[in-house]
């Protein structure tokens, strides 16, 4: 075999490796879009009240990607559809697919009730209707008060009609600015945590909507709950920082000296009488 028929067939080698490795990532991919496109148009007909064509969706959906979730949402789909014993099949293929799984105790706890149903086996047994899930109320937004401003400084006295005597403009204390900025950042700081007690509230919302056992699990909602979890803790951090630094700013106003001593030659005059004054401050 010469050269020439050697590179030929090293060339061609490579391209039938490259080719077998390059098709299963892209059917993975075609499959992963394929499953969630199934999965969409399950949630549609469930929440529809269309139960068979859901789990039929969720079936083609569990076919391409065996994610324990879809087992669940078909699980849901058959009690939704009075069809019980299916129903525990799906749940109980769902728990050993995914043994941690948060819900265990709610899904436990369903299938104990529907078999005592189909052991009393009822005549007229009548399809639950789910739940209407009631939309997410946004948190309030916790407002920081304004603190009141401080009182006019009130004005020299009357100089008697006898005797005329300049008065000096008192200083102000020099902690008064820190105090009030002390009040002020520990305000900002309450505020910031009630709004992460709120952030946390509205995330343990999500996540109970999300896993519902009436009703399929939604991926979108609980990834809502882990990003207000993530703001909760923000705000958390945010406003005790806050409180901290407002409490050191109000306890150095406190503490702080008065101003420097200074001294004053102030006029003096009066009927018969002339001069200056000499006024200090220690």
């Amino acid at each position: 075999m010469n050269r020439s028929a050697k590179r030929v067939l090293l060339v061609l080698f490579a391209l039938a490796f490259t080719a077998a490795f390059a098709r299963p990532g892209r059917a993975e991919t075609r499959g992963k879009q394929s499953a969630e496109a199934h999965y969409q148009k399950g949630m549609k007909a469930y929440t529809l009240g269309h139960f068979p064509e859901a789990i039929e969706e969720f079936e083609k959906a569990y076919e391409l990607r065996s994610e324990p979730i879809f087992l669940y949402n078909i699980a849901q789909s058959h009690r939704q559809n009075n069809s019980p014993q299916r129903a525990i099949f799906f749940y109980r293929r769902y728990l050993e697919a995914d043994p941690e799984a948060k819900n265990r105790p709610e899904i436990e706890k369903r299938i104990k009730e529907m078999e005592a149903q189909l052991n009393a086996k009822p005549e007229n047994a009548a399809a639950q209707a789910p739940t209407p899930v009631a939309p997410p109320v946004a948190p309030p937004v916790a407002q920081s008060f304004p603190v009141a401003p401080p009182a006019a400084p009130v004005g020299p006295q009357p100089v008697p009609v006898t005797q005329v005597q300049a008065q000096p403009t008192p200083a102000p204390a020099t902690g008064r600015g820190l105090r009030i900025a002390g009040i002020t950042v520990g305000a900002v700081g309450v505020a910031g945590v009630v709004s992460g007690i709120f952030l946390g509230l509205h995330a343990n919302s999500l996540y109970e909507d999300a896993t519902k056992p009436n009703q399929p699990y939604d991926s979108s909602k609980d990834d809502s709950s882990k990003t207000f979890r993530t703001l909760e803790w923000v705000s958390f951090g945010v406003g005790a920082a806050a409180i901290v630094t407002g409490g050191v700013l109000y306890y150095l106003g406190a503490s702080a000296k008065p101003a420097n001593p200074s001294l004053a030659i102030v006029p003096l005059a009066g009927p018969g009488t002339g001069g200056a004054a000499v006024l200090g401050r220690f």
